[in-house]
């Protein structure tokens, strides 16, 4: 066995394609933990809170944003005044409506007209809002052309949208009647003398009014995947899979390379040879399995000295559970890698199925996007991911779970259980045909 071990690794040590991958991809990976994207990852988090989504053009999509099924709403809003900052907030207080707002400088109504009819056709939104510079006037005044409404969908909860900025609506000229302004002229501030003392202006008397309706307690089920990552939290595991998904792919690759040596035997008669001398299939296999997991020391050692360049504070965790981590995922994907190629016996048809394991794996274990919305089906697939286990892994490091790495070992044992009696039974199959 020691001899098969020697020949497999002079073998693969002289492949220029191993020393790539051996190289760049834990490279890679350490450079994208070092990228500060925080803000950017922001849609990786569950916060309920209400707030408006901010959009930087006209040209933006919504579509995006209807992630948890809301009713959402495109507003070009160029009065951008505390009277349309209270309408869009007790909008987005709903927890039916998404409310995406862009601060539409010198938007005409008939230019608002354009975009709408250009979204109606491009996005996916329920209904768009103007607000033109105009509002606070009109909308103290009770004028019926303070806002216009866009219908874009067939959706019911249109009803309840009309409904709702019908409210906020008489309640602000409820307010302005409370402080004695009955008229606004559009340069007109809205700090008007209040006819009551204990209000200010406007937006005061909005507050009060609002300190006096029904206060509302959601109680939501407990999510048993959300673990309570702060934002920081959030992104240093985003991160840290985009970082699985690059160090996947040199595993993927490497291991593929360990599997051309096993093909090449095949195909030349060596491992007829090798069996005439009483090595079984189980011991070739097991030889080659070494190797993958040398293969998996040597990719992580590489990494190790890479990790250097990274600050822990970006991994979330030490140096030892990271390595020991992208260890253990190593040797999985080694081992996969090497009875792919075991089994099809083509180095070309190795290649490609080494590639769609690797792309496909990693998308479906949420290192690229997030799956909470995704249908039941997928999200059960996923779990057969090896990598979907150990970006569970990370989060319960990030939280201070101390079983995180007795899970992952387990996880691993698991697939090499799979992997050895796969490989060891396919191999002897394979001989068996020729």
């Amino acid at each position: 066995m020691s001899t098969i071990i020697k020949s497999t690794l002079k073998l693969t040590l002289r492949n220029k394609g191993f020393w790539f991958f051996l190289i760049i991809t834990p490279l890679l990976s350490v450079l994208i933990l070092n990228i500060n994207q925080e803000n950017n990852l922001a849609y990786y988090s569950k916060d309920d809170a209400p707030h408006i989504s901010e959009l930087s053009s006209t040209d933006d999509k919504v579509a995006y944003y209807r992630g948890g099924g809301e009713y959402v709403i495109k507003v070009y809003d160029v009065c951008q005044s505390e009277l349309s900052e209270y309408l869009l907030n007790k909008l987005a207080e709903n927890d039916m409506f998404k409310v995406c707002r862009v601060r539409a400088e010198d938007l005409t109504k008939e230019e608002a007209d354009i975009c709408v009819e250009k979204d109606g056709i491009n996005d996916r939104m329920g209904a768009a809002i103007y607000l033109d510079e105009s509002f606070n006037q009109k909308a103290i005044n009770n004028e019926d052309n303070a806002l216009t409404i866009y219908i874009l969908s067939d959706d019911e909860r249109e009803k309840l949208l009309i409904y709702e900025v019908g409210q906020c609506m008489g309640r602000i000229k409820a307010a302005a009647t409370m402080v004695g302004t009955t008229t606004l002229d559009a340069d007109t501030t809205m700090d008007a003398d209040a006819s009551m003392g204990e209000k200010e202006n406007i937006m005061e008397a909005l507050k009060d009014m609002d300190a006096t309706l029904p206060k509302e307690e959601v109680y939501k089920p407990k999510d048993e995947s959300d673990n309570g990552l702060t934002a920081h939290q959030i992104s240093q595991k985003t991160l840290m899979g985009y970082a699985f998904a690059f160090m996947t792919l040199g595993f993927v690759f490497c291991g593929i390379i360990v599997a051309h040596t096993a093909i090449k035997e095949q195909k030349d008669m060596v491992l007829t040879r090798i069996k005439l001398s009483g090595i079984g299939s189980y011991e070739y296999f097991a030889a080659k399995l070494i190797v993958s997991i040398i293969v998996s020391m040597m990719l992580t050692a590489i990494l190790g000295i890479c990790s250097f360049l990274v600050d822990t504070d970006a991994m979330g965790m030490n140096r030892l559970k990271f390595i020991g981590m992208i260890f253990l995922l190593g040797i999985i994907f080694c081992s996969i890698s090497l009875l792919l190629g075991s089994l099809m016996g083509n180095v070309m048809s190795a290649n490609v199925a080494a590639f769609t394991l690797w792309s496909l794996s990693s998308m479906l274990a949420g290192l690229y996007f997030p799956l909470d919305y995704t249908t039941k089906a997928i999200k059960t697939l996923s779990y057969i991911m090896p990598q979907k286990w150990f970006v569970d892994g990370t989060e319960m490091i990030l939280t201070d779970d101390n079983k995180a790495f007795f899970m992952l070992l387990c996880v691993t044992v698991a697939y090499l259980v799979i992997i050895i009696s796969l490989g060891s039974v396919g191999i002897k199959f394979k001989s068996s045909e020729e």
